[in-house]
């Protein structure tokens, strides 16, 4: 009877505490969002809904952990990191226009305050996990040759801050140093927040799916709204150069990495139904989108996929060769028709044959691509063992290029290539660390691919597979340097941990592979 009236009392003070830090999380996020609400300059009602979200979400992620992730799956498939023109004014997704990633000292007019909303949760995130793990004696990180990579690189990207800060005072295309110091080191704070909260935060099937979910519904409804922006422009001449952002050409790859690995793994249910429903669009809204680069994420991406399903999945060969059949015998019939095509059509075809026969705006895009590499060779040469730091402006003078600073100011900082961009910033160390984390991604998702359990197979696949279409993107488009791309990623790679730490799931949760074969290796 003691026994069980000190564990009741025990329980008590442990409930009591867990609110009290719960209602403090609750205030503290309440006035940093308080703030950001003054920031919109809504009106009284919108003020009072936002106070009262700040209040009531830190709650619910502290009751429901996975509520969290769901949260930053949605702002990364959602919402834009800039707005951009279409052609049309005030056309645009309108979501662009929620200030997620934006500071909030030019609209608080108080100079050094340049936190964004998005920073203002990943610190509320990191509050709960902490004090969740304090409370409940549970506090962890995750073990495994990805984390010690990721950790090894945000280290890195965090030294390459205090460098920069600690640097001369620089100004690049009206931006001054630490301001760009930091924005340049957010997508790597992203990256490990989000990919150290899901590994922790997923802890049940039901968790795992509600993330797949976000990412279907999120990139489908971002395709109608490329759908629509496309069926407004369609008579514009010049006609836009894109209906939406860069980042959707990575977002809207996933989504299909999702669809069909939901075939390829048997995967019956609600989820692959509309995923197969919402598919044709967001092929449609990726090809009007018009990136180069979606061809080039969405072949690596194939490859790869087609590697890991023929060596985990003996049983599926036959299907991914007679389906791989088709899509070459597509394509051989596909490309002369559009070859020379100006259409939505044949911008397959376009992104192909800018490769092989390059136009006059291919090459000059080209030509400005390879002069830039050349700039950053060079500064790279300059400090090849430490780096140059975050916010120094790259020195665009050893090999001229065009100023394109007045429609992207950040190139002053970020160039189109980040994977000589990250050797820039952070030395061969950091360009070492890059390429370990993504061989580590890859022999995870490899092993895991391999489970006999196939809802985790999926996972690793759609893991290893995104990892390959963010190196590509790195490569083409400033792909490292996109925060929704950096939240989007660490959430898979958050999730491909946690199934593979799912024997420490709790017991009364429905465990992804429950009643299956026993897991594979860890992530």
């Amino acid at each position: 009877m003691a026994t069980a009236t000190l564990s009741a009392s025990e329980l008590r003070r442990a409930a009591g505490g867990w609110g009290r830090l719960a209602v403090a999380i609750a205030v503290i996020a309440g006035l940093l969002v308080g703030l950001l609400a003054g920031a919109m300059g809504g009106s009284g009602v919108v003020l009072a809904v936002v106070l009262i979200a700040a209040l009531v979400v830190p709650i619910v992620w502290w009751r429901f952990p996975a509520s969290g992730v769901i949260t930053l799956c949605a702002c990364a498939t959602l919402i834009e990191q800039f707005p951009y023109p279409v052609g049309i004014p005030g056309l645009d997704a309108f979501t662009d226009r929620i200030p997620i990633f934006t500071s909030l000292d030019g609209a608080l007019n108080v100079t050094g305050l340049v936190m964004t909303p998005m920073d203002v949760m990943v610190i509320v995130l990191l509050l709960v996990w902490l004090t969740r793990g304090v409370t409940q004696r549970n506090l962890r990180v995750p073990r495994s040759q990805v984390a010690a990579t990721l950790g090894l690189l945000i280290l890195l990207a965090m030294i390459a801050l205090i460098r920069g800060l600690i640097g001369p005072s620089t100004e690049g295309d009206g931006i001054s140093g630490t301001t760009a110091a930091l924005w340049e080191v957010r997508p790597w704070v992203y990256l490990g927040v989000a990919y150290l909260f899901a590994s922790q935060a997923i802890r049940s099937r039901s968790a795992v799916q509600a993330v797949l979910w976000t990412f279907i519904l999120g990139s489908g409804f971002k395709a109608f709204q490329g759908i629509y922006i496309f069926l407004r422009t369609s008579g514009l001449n010049p006609a836009p150069e894109a209906i939406l952002a860069h980042e959707e050409s990575l977002l809207f790859s996933i989504f299909m990495l999702i669809t069909i690995c939901l075939w390829i793994y048997r995967q019956r249910g609600p989820l692959r139904t509309i995923a197969t429903c919402l598919l044709p669009f967001v092929v449609f809204a990726d090809i009007a989108n018009t990136r180069r680069d979606a061809v080039l994420i969405g072949g690596l991406e194939l490859i790869v996929l087609f590697i890991l399903v023929y060596v985990g999945r003996p049983e599926r060969r036959t299907l991914l060769l007679r389906s791989a059949a088709v899509a070459v015998l597509a394509l051989a019939l596909y490309l002369p028709l559009e070859w020379n095509g100006t259409g939505t059509l044949a911008s397959v075809a376009t992104a192909i044959r800018s490769g092989i026969a390059p136009n006059t705006r291919d090459l000059e895009s080209d030509a400005y691509r390879i002069d830039e590499d050349a700039d950053l060779g060079n500064m790279i040469r300059q400090n090849l063992i430490v780096g140059t730091g975050f916010g120094v402006p790259i020195v665009y003078e050893y090999t001229p290029v065009a100023d394109i600073s007045s429609t992207d100011t950040i190139i002053a900082y970020v160039p189109h290539n980040t994977l000589l961009y990250v050797w820039m910033r952070t030395g061969i160390l950091g360009e070492a660390g890059l390429w370990m984390l993504l061989a580590a991604v890859f022999l995870s998702g490899a092993q895991v691919s391999r489970s006999g359990d196939p809802e985790v197979a999926m996972i690793g696949t759609v893991a290893a597979c995104t990892t390959a279409g963010w190196l590509v993107m790195g490569y083409t488009d400033m792909g490292f340097w996109w925060f929704r791309l950096a939240l989007a990623l660490g959430i898979l790679l958050g999730v491909l941990q946690a199934v593979s730490d799912r024997e420490r799931w709790p017991s009364t949760s429905p465990r992804v592979g429950a009643g299956r074969s026993p897991g594979t290796p860890g992530a």
